[in-house]
């Protein structure tokens, strides 16, 4: 898993040689914290998280024909701060559910 999240980051990375890929396991959950340098941060990160996502549906897949369970982290270098995380085990009817009242929440919160 490891080795596959850092073959993919290393190809859409501008410095590539600056690409780290943490792993450990917690609670059943391997945990993949990736640094990147701050220039790469917003490309892997991608425009609205797309790049991400991507990354992470990837990653979803492996982990689901090894029956693992993968979260994915996304870490600056020099801030050392977390851009981004999620949990990549399976979605439950919910959790989209969950997302969508955020969003709105958000939205009433702006318009007061």
């Amino acid at each position: 898993m490891k080795d596959l999240l850092t073959y993919i980051l290393k190809n859409i990375t501008t410095h590539p040689e600056e690409v780290k890929v943490e792993e450990k396991i917690e609670n059943g959950v391997k945990l993949l914290t990736v640094t990147t340098n701050p220039e790469d941060t917003g490309r892997v990160i991608g425009k609205e998280g797309k790049i991400i996502k991507a990354i992470r549906a990837i990653m979803r897949v492996a982990a689901i024909q090894r029956a693992e369970r993968v979260r994915v982290s996304v870490v600056s270098e020099n801030d050392q701060t977390e851009a981004t995380t999620t949990d990549l085990s399976e979605p439950t009817e919910n959790s989209e559910h969950s997302e969508n009242s955020q969003a709105e929440e958000e939205e009433i919160d702006l318009s007061i």
